[in-house]
């Protein structure tokens, strides 16, 4: 079944004109994430005590519109079944009139918290009802490939800070999203307009890591991103203007 929460947006979730950032959009996503994980026995809470975690692998959005602070919206989400590696979740979101705001597909994978490693679902999970509906076009989100970046690409660096880091001992996904546009909007990024995110997270981030954040603009239509760390590569992204 689909999991189904009301809120209205806190005016803290967004930006200078009120509306709710891109960052925040996925947060929020994730949050509902776990209440349904919870409920079906998978939250995090119940997987540590095995030495388990969840971690999100790759996931694509459409924001059709940002809502606006103190905006009522509906957030649904439901499991979609898996593959055996990765779980696949997805999500909507409405206004008040019903209007969709966003659809989103996200790949997730079941870790050793210990190792670090990934670990096969059906060695550690329990079946459980899942929705057979993809809320995007994209029923499949195969890895990102873009093209190399340079010097000239690099928007800034840093270090990660305690406020960055989530109950998995690492920076949360959501941290790299706001790194980005932080960088595409000094790019003059228009992300009034709707557009499509797609991510892929490589390696992840620990406390006190030096990441450097680059961006490209591709074409009229399509900027492309990466941040890389300590071991590498650590999330790339495209996004893409929807017509």
């Amino acid at each position: 079944m689909k999991y189904t929460i009301h809120n209205e947006i806190p005016s803290y979730l967004c930006d200078s004109a009120d509306v709710m950032h891109t960052w925040a959009a996925v947060r929020l996503c994730q949050e509902v994430s776990e209440y349904h994980a919870n409920k079906l026995g998978v939250g995090f809470n119940s997987l540590i005590d095995n030495n388990l975690a969840w971690v999100i692998v790759r996931s694509y959005y459409e924001l059709l519109r940002r809502p606006r602070a103190f905006e009522p919206v509906e957030l649904n989400t439901w499991a979609r079944g898996n593959d055996g590696l990765f779980a696949f979740r997805d999500y909507s979101m409405f206004d008040a009139e019903g209007k969709e705001l966003l659809r989103g597909t996200s790949y997730w994978t079941l870790i050793d918290y210990t190792q670090r490693r990934a670990v096969r679902l059906k060695d550690h999970i329990q079946a459980y009802t899942v929705v057979d509906e993809c809320a995007t076009e994209r029923q499949s989100l195969d890895r990102l490939r873009v093209a190399p970046f340079t010097d000239e690409d690099r928007a800034f660096s840093m270090t990660t800070r305690h406020s960055m880091i989530d109950h998995t001992n690492h920076v949360n996904n959501s941290e790299y999203i706001k790194w980005i546009f932080d960088a595409l909007h000094e790019q003059g990024f228009d992300e009034t307009r709707p557009f499509s995110l797609e991510l892929n997270f490589q390696h992840e981030t620990k406390p006190g890591d030096t990441v450097a954040v680059y961006v490209r603009r591709d074409d009229e239509s399509t900027y492309s991103a990466q941040v890389t760390n300590s071991t590498g590569l650590s999330a790339m992204a495209k996004i893409n203007f929807l017509s």
